[in-house]
């Protein structure tokens, strides 16, 4: 489990204070049906909507939405691909550095006039190549308002997570200004303890170590925004701080615990900065929206062991940014006919220093000092045109254009031109049933870290080596979901995705040969000393996805106030095998996930409550000497909230109820994977207690 998403989840007070596998949203009962589909593919939910669940913040009325799934956006260079599936009157969130979902929390309920479910697409909304968005009316009389929560939970070794947010809005001049800040500590929930089980398979010695791992961490995420009228449009300046410092160690015993082994101890400071705003006017059927945005990091990571006789110490100083601007110009030539056309620039780089040392000897690594610097520009077209009501197509077409330059240990520059054409279509044959098809060339971003070593010392050593000449991958994505609605507000969704992808990036085996043993007056390339482990473009593969979610009311099976949400998803892929040549799946994907989330509302008592159980997954790694599995159990959360008055509310939640472990395992080969056998094997059980956590809120 990441630190940074334990963090994360722990900063949120509408969050769960430690992560589990999957964000925790506020369900609620059923209430009253949404006013019936408009002539132009939108369904209102007006505040009354929501009002027996009694929701906090925009983003619980946005989990209650029958057959709506949200999309946070995705974490790509860039501003239009960045985008989620919500939009705060009619506008993106101007941050992009600030989760989707944290932006909707700090909207108060109270503050929502309607939320209106566009689908194909509707005068004046940038639906941003989704088939389906959510846009958020905020009333336009809603006065300032402050929040406070705080927040603690208690876990079983004593440990506490205490968070604070305050944030709050005022009118200044014209505009509104806002701001949010927010304290926290954080504890990671895949650090834990356990006993290690390791065999040599070739003297058949099994060792068992007791392992103890911790994870904590705290920071401060301060924001402040402005929003105005200015020169007959409207603008939107968005600024955010964010200071976040994780530490982690291993204490490894021998079993039962008589003497310590060896400690591993890793420290991780990050600063994040973003400074940004957009403005956008109407010219009669023109809309003309400007955006700039420019973040930037800087990340100190320091990893050190030590057995009490061996040392190392690895150190990574990194500092990365991004500058972007962004125009776009939608033309309605009729509630049938919307045109867009625009274009987009980004500047993006990343400087990463890596240093090695084993007791007191430097030790070089390949690509251990690197810059990365990309120019990328994006012009795009779209058109959405609504044939009649029940059928509405979108086309489009993006050509991207950049250059990635690498410099360091090694020093190249190359250039990448796409057409990127999609095509979307909705019909709706009645107001209960839609089908939507997609058909769309995407291109994936080259990740800046895997220009860069990094070694991890919890695993013995383990060497990453840096990529050169890697390609973005390409794939031709075919989707089709249909949506069956019943009972008002209940939902069923099928969704089917099929990708052909090309240039896939994977894991590869790179070669030192000026490292490699002599052997017979040659290298020994097969030597696993002079052998690295490295990203790389692995050749064409496939990937099928299916996902079937279900919103089920459950009045009308005599509970009333009670809602049941689920959602399984299928995935399966298949690649060439670099080092084996055999087909296998993409490394890291889960073969199957699912959720179920149970709330019942109380409007009598003031009172909801529910269960979440996030499902058992398994994550497999492919490298050219080993294979690496995690295997995540069940977790399993109660959770109750009263309310006595409409601004006051406390809220309890007891986490992780089956105590999930965590397994992480490895099988090590004595040469790569295709000549090689499995000559040890290493399987890692961790178990994270179950914990409490409270949360108090108070609006002003």
């Amino acid at each position: 489990m990441s630190p940074i998403i334990a963090l994360l989840a722990a900063a949120s007070p509408d969050a769960i204070a430690a992560a589990a596998p999957g964000p925790l949203l506020s369900l609620s009962q059923e209430a009253a049906p949404a006013v019936a589909v408009a002539s132009q593919g939108v369904t209102p939910y007006p505040a009354s909507f929501f009002a027996e669940a009694s929701p906090n913040s925009a983003m619980d009325m946005i989990a209650r939405i029958p057959g709506f799934a949200f999309d946070g956006g995705d974490n790509v260079r860039g501003y239009g691909g960045a985008a989620g599936n919500v939009l705060i009157d009619g506008q993106r969130n101007a941050s992009k550095t600030e989760g989707l979902e944290d932006a909707l929390r700090r909207i108060q309920a109270k503050d929502v006039e309607r939320i209106d479910i566009i689908r194909g697409g509707a005068p004046g909304i940038d639906m941003q190549g989704k088939t389906v968005i959510a846009n958020v009316i905020l009333k336009k009389d809603r006065k300032g308002s402050w929040l406070l929560a705080v927040a603690n939970a208690h876990h079983q070794d004593g440990r506490s997570q205490p968070a604070m947010r305050f944030e709050g809005s005022t009118p200044v001049g014209p505009g509104v200004f806002n701001w949010s800040n927010l304290f926290y500590v954080g504890i990671d929930d895949g650090a834990g303890e356990g006993v290690q089980r390791a065999e040599d398979l070739n003297t058949h010695v099994v060792t068992r170590t007791a392992w103890d791992e911790t994870g904590t961490g705290h920071g401060a995420d301060l924001k402040a925004g402005w929003k105005s009228p200015l020169l007959g449009g409207k603008v939107a300046v968005n600024s955010r701080y964010h200071l976040d410092i994780y530490e982690w160690s291993l204490n490894a015993f021998d079993s039962p615990r008589t003497s310590r082994l060896f400690l591993v101890k890793d420290r991780q400071e990050q600063e994040d900065a973003e400074f940004g705003g957009s403005w956008e006017r109407d010219f009669g059927k023109a809309k003309l929206e400007l955006t700039a945005l420019q973040t930037g990091r800087d990340t100190t990571y320091t990893s050190g062991f030590q057995d009490g006789t061996d040392s190392a110490l690895f150190t990574e100083d990194s500092e990365s940014g991004e500058s972007i601007a962004r125009a776009s110009l939608r033309y309605s030539f009729g509630p049938a006919l919307i045109i867009e056309s625009g274009g987009e620039g980004a500047f993006n780089f990343l400087e990463a220093n890596t240093d090695y040392v084993e007791n007191g000897v430097p030790v070089v690594l390949p690509q251990a000092n690197v810059r990365v610097e990309e120019e990328r520009y994006e012009a795009f077209l779209t058109a959405n045109w609504r044939l009649n009501p029940k059928l509405a197509v979108e086309g489009g077409l993006k050509i991207e254009n950049s250059t990635i330059s690498q410099t360091g240990a090694t020093n190249l520059s190359k250039e990448f031109t796409y057409y990127k054409p999609r095509a979307i279509v909705t019909w709706s044959p009645t107001s209960d049933n839609q089908l939507r098809l997609r058909l769309e060339r995407e291109v994936g971003q080259l990740n800046f870290r895997d220009f860069a070593s990094s070694i991890s010392l919890s695993t013995g050593g383990t060497v990453t080596a840096g990529g050169a000449d890697l390609e973005p991958s390409k794939t031709t994505v075919f989707e089709a979901a249909y949506e069956r609605k019943f009972w008002d507000d209940g939902a069923i969704t099928f969704r089917y995705i099929h990708e052909e992808i090309t240039d896939v990036i994977d894991r590869i085996r790179v070669t030192d040969v000026s490292s490699c043993p002599i052997v017979g007056g040659a290298p020994d390339t097969n030597d696993l000393s002079c052998n690295f482990d490295a990203p790389g473009n692995i050749g064409d593969g496939k990937n099928d996805i299916g996902q079937i979610s279900v919103n089920l009311p459950l009045a009308r099976l005599g509970i009333q106030g009670g809602l049941l949400r689920s959602t399984l998803t299928w995935r399966k892929s298949e690649v060439t095998d670099p080092t084996t040549g055999d087909a296998r799946r993409l490394s890291g994907q889960e073969p199957f996930s699912w959720e179920i989330r149970y709330s019942h509302d109380l409007p009598q008592y003031k009172t909801q409550y529910g269960v979440d159980v996030f499902g058992n997954f398994t994550e497999r790694y492919y490298r050219f000497d080993r294979i690496d599995q995690v295997e995540l159990e069940t977790w399993v959360t109660f959770y109750a909230e009263w309310k006595p008055a409409p601004d006051f509310a406390i809220r309890l939640e007891a986490h992780n109820l089956l105590g999930r472990d965590v397994t992480r395992s490895r099988r090590l080969y004595d040469a790569p994977r295709d000549t090689g056998s499995v000559y040890f094997i290493e399987d890692r059980p961790l178990d994270y207690p179950s914990f409490l956590y409270m949360r108090i809120r108070k609006t002003f």
